[in-house]
């Protein structure tokens, strides 16, 4: 099996911007991919996942808070207009909306924006998976480590379509906060400072809820948020041919 890397993207930053999250590009076919972003390699089967990732401070309020436990409901079930997600109201792990709205948007001197790729490898046909048990993908670079022995200080967003298929799955296991919204409506929601926690969704089990149908192609936004020591690590597994918009 080929090793999951995480490798910087010269490209990401042009494509992010192309791109409007939450919605779809080109004719919405499976294998319909955006010249910019280039998701898998038919050489070897690997998808690579553009990702933006911002790097914060340790003295953010949301961040290194010594508050800990899952918290869900951070965010409202629909993704905003401008494709990021809307805060529901304070929370015992967060500190108010002026706060969360920093997490994945830029924000100088608060945090700074880093453009990565995530290369999700193909272990069995039409099963891929992007595995890091020691998930540090800044570490050295935005505001450092500030004295940490990993950058544990950061957020992480994606954005893509599938084509949905009946019988599809995604699953997650990891820490901290994720959030997966399919069409624009919450589909994950393990929000909150914890350990690993593992999620897995069927969509045909929730299908009637994000309002999508069999054959049909979908986005898809991914929110990742690691905010405290001494721990990172990130699992994500689908049976979806993700794709970039």
């Amino acid at each position: 099996m080929m090793k999951a890397t995480l490798i910087p993207s010269v490209v990401l930053t042009t494509a992010l911007a192309a791109a409007t999250p939450g919605t779809l590009a080109g004719d919405g076919k499976p294998g319909d991919y955006d010249d910019i972003c280039t998701c898998v390699d038919p050489h070897n089967g690997v998808r690579k996942i553009p990702v933006l990732i911002r790097d914060f401070k340790a003295s953010h309020p949301d961040f290194e808070a010594g508050v800990f436990g899952r918290d869900e409901g951070i965010v409202k079930k629909d993704l905003g207009a401008d494709g990021r997600p809307v805060y529901a109201g304070e929370t015992f792990t967060t500190h108010g909306k002026e706060a969360f709205d920093q997490w994945y948007r830029n924000v100088p001197n608060v945090n700074t924006s880093i453009p990565k790729t995530l290369e999700m490898t193909e272990v069995t046909p039409g099963f891929y998976r992007y595995t890091n048990s020691s998930f540090f993908p800044i570490d050295g670079e935005g505001f450092g480590n500030q004295g940490f022995s990993h950058n544990y200080h950061f957020t992480l967003e994606t954005h893509l379509k599938f084509f949905y298929v009946e019988g599809g799955r995604f699953k997650f296991d990891g820490d901290d906060d994720l959030w997966i919204f399919i069409n624009g409506k919450l589909a994950v929601d393990i929000g909150g400072v914890h350990g690993r926690t593992e999620k897995t969704v069927y969509l045909d089990d929730i299908a009637d809820e994000l309002g999508i149908e069999p054959n049909n192609t979908y986005s898809f936004d991914l929110f990742f948020a690691e905010r405290h020591s001494v721990h990172s690590s990130f699992r994500f597994e689908t049976t979806f041919e993700l794709q970039c918009l």
